[in-house]
């Protein structure tokens, strides 16, 4: 049986199939964004994603001295990087933060019981090297104080952006003449798009539905008991697009049943936790790898629990009727 690669489920087809499929929903809003805030972003996505690829290819013929070609997971995992980011962020970085998900944390750990979410780890060495590029969402103009995404001028100022706005407008304008409103990374657009995708990839075996729909319901529940806006905080900022493509990664998140279920949960309070008690608004990363830290308890309990359910039950005595 060939081995699961991230972020799919293998359900019988081949991974790299599977790969392709999150690839082009990922290319989806993607190409919808270029078109909506005129940028050349579909470009550097697909050019990174060729990049991640190309790293790979180069991984294996330096480290392990053969040349094997399968790209399309790591071509996936620069692609989300970049959708996670500013546009605008420099070239430079992103190679090193591509370079690093895939040599250091994804290709290296294939294998092991601890593993991390190769792209969120590469964005949180772009958050933690190049602060500024990471929050460059656009440009002030001379009429206003700052930039802003919705979840940022929630954060700061405790202004929600109108549902049916955030949900299908072009997100634009200045907020109070202080704060001119920029959409944020291709990730945190669209968020209706991407449940349909998220819903499509399910539907289609490429990723679990437990992982993310704990998510999504412990992060709901946990907004609601800080009394935050539940369903501004579940369409803003990237919680819809990191649930479609990174809480469902089966690789750095459990392979039981329970242990999906346990770590949707941890990532969801985790990241209402930290956006409620801080002005953080990019929790979903050190969530998400809080989860990956957790994994491998998870799946160890779940599995404890279900062989002592098993041993009781064949404990039973059956009678002969």
């Amino acid at each position: 049986m060939s081995s699961v690669k991230a972020p799919f489920l293998h359900s019988g087809t081949r991974t790299s199939s599977m790969a392709t499929w999150a690839l082009s929903a990922l290319l989806i809003p993607g190409a919808i964004y270029s078109m909506l805030y005129p940028s050349p972003f579909i470009f550097q996505l697909i050019g990174y994603a060729l990049l991640g690829g190309l790293a790979e290819g180069l991984y294996h013929l330096i480290v392990r001295r053969k040349l094997k070609f399968n790209p399309m997971g790591s071509a996936l995992t620069a692609a989300l990087i970049a959708a996670s980011v500013p546009p605008s962020m420099p070239f430079l970085p992103m190679l090193y933060a591509i370079l690093i998900a895939i040599w250091i944390v994804k290709l290296p750990m294939v294998g092991l019981s601890l593993r991390f979410n190769a792209a969120m780890v590469g964005r949180l060495f772009l958050m933690q090297v190049y602060p500024g590029s990471i929050v460059a969402w656009g440009t002030p103009t001379p009429d206003v104080i700052s930039t802003a995404t919705p979840q940022e001028l929630y954060r700061s100022e405790g202004f929600a952006l109108e549902l049916p706005q955030l949900l299908f407008d072009r997100i634009e304008g200045v907020w109070e003449e202080l704060f001119l409103l920029v959409p944020g990374s291709p990730g945190e657009t669209f968020p209706v798009l991407l449940l349909l995708l998220g819903g499509l990839l399910c539907y289609r075996g490429i990723i679990a539905w437990r992982a993310p729909v704990a998510f999504l319901l412990s992060f709901a529940i946990a907004s609601a008991a800080f009394g935050d806006s539940v369903l501004f905080n579940l369409f803003s900022s990237a919680t819809i697009f990191s649930a479609a493509f990174i809480v469902s990664d089966p690789v750095s998140t459990p392979m039981s049943k329970g242990g999906k279920i346990g770590v949707g949960i941890l990532i969801g309070v985790s990241n209402a936790v930290i956006r409620h008690t801080t002005y953080y608004t990019e929790a979903i990363v050190y969530a998400v790898l809080l989860g990956n830290l957790f994994s491998p308890l998870l799946d160890r309990t779940a599995f404890m629990l279900r062989g002592r359910r098993l041993n009781q039950r064949l404990s039973q005595p059956h009678w002969a009727g």
